[in-house]
């Protein structure tokens, strides 16, 4: 804990107020952030040094940018709260919060329009950190004749080689196109009744609370604009001892993927995940990095966690 005058120093500021009132709301890169105050990123810059200095908020580096996230000072949910509550009373809080969103819906929309541009011809592309030897490790849990949620479905794929075993699999996508992809998929297959189509975004769906004995998210949580929003969401879906099982990239430098495939986050720690799982009540049983020395660059990380308690809502603004 530093000194107390430089944790009250570090608040003398209105720019650092609105700074940690956008941080507080989601991980933001320092280009999100100068959008959101619309501010020099020069200025920005200044005043975001001594909150990462106080401990209000700390960095992450993602290829070429640089994303602030809550820092330790903040791990005391009891100050958290009491402190998030103060700077909503701010005469620009309103405006930040929407520009917030704005900037996190931006996220989104380019994982959107990305998936929109390539729904039919997905399979002719070459996936970073893909590949059937993972998906078959991720199956390997079973699913005969239980209800699975597939968040981030695409083409389908997943969702109808799961549906030939489980008794239902909603199969979610944010794109109305990959969804009609799905649909056309399930029918020709003969599996139009046992899978569900569901417009919706990875953070937050329409589907019921505990519906679900298994929530599948494969490679998508790299899309997601607020990846623990994601985990919360799949353990808002899970009954109590269903299984979430994630299949994506371990963290990784290759900034490429943003460009070419609207990646919005270079994969994931195994300790990131299991945070977020532990945070809203899952318990990580296993923790596995997949393929060979060759994929090295793009590994794939698959974590598999059992629900063990009602989810904590997760913060949505």
């Amino acid at each position: 804990m530093p000194p107390p005058l430089d944790v009250f120093r570090a608040l003398a500021d209105e720019v650092r107020l609105r700074l940690l009132h956008a941080v507080l709301s989601a991980e933001l890169s320092v280009a999100e952030l100068v959008e959101v105050l619309g501010l020099p990123q020069s200025t920005v810059s200044r005043h975001l040094k001594p909150l990462r200095e106080a401990g209000f908020v700390e960095t992450r580096r993602e290829g070429t940018s640089v994303y602030y996230r809550r820092g330790a000072l903040l791990a005391d949910g009891a100050f958290a709260e009491v402190l998030q509550q103060r700077l909503a009373e701010l005469s620009t809080a309103a405006r930040d919060a929407r520009a917030v969103r704005a900037a996190l819906d931006r996220r989104r929309t380019r994982s959107r329009e990305f998936f929109e541009k390539i729904a039919g011809r997905y399979g002719e592309l070459t996936q970073p950190g893909g590949g059937w030897s993972a998906l078959a490790a991720g199956l390997a849990a079973g699913f005969s004749g239980r209800d699975v949620a597939d968040l981030g479905c695409g083409e389908g794929d997943v969702a109808l080689l799961l549906a030939r075993f489980a008794r239902r699999v909603a199969a979610v996508d944010q794109s109305k196109a990959m969804l009609r992809h799905v649909r056309a998929r399930a029918k020709e297959a003969g599996l139009d009744r046992r899978v569900e189509p569901v417009e919706g975004d990875l953070e937050h769906t329409t589907l019921p609370n505990a519906a679900f004995d298994v929530v599948f998210i494969g490679q998508a949580l790299h899309h997601a604009a607020r990846p623990a929003h994601a985990i919360a969401e799949a353990a808002r879906l899970l009954k109590p001892g269903g299984l979430l099982i994630v299949l994506d990239l371990a963290r990784h430098d290759q900034d490429w993927v943003r460009a070419e495939w609207a990646d919005q986050w270079l994969g994931f720690e195994e300790d990131e995940l299991k945070g977020w799982m532990e945070q809203y009540g899952l318990r990580a049983i296993r923790m596995d990095r997949l393929g060979d020395a060759a994929d090295a660059a793009l590994a794939v990380l698959m974590a598999v966690a059992e629900k063990t308690r009602p989810a904590a809502q997760a913060t949505l603004e």
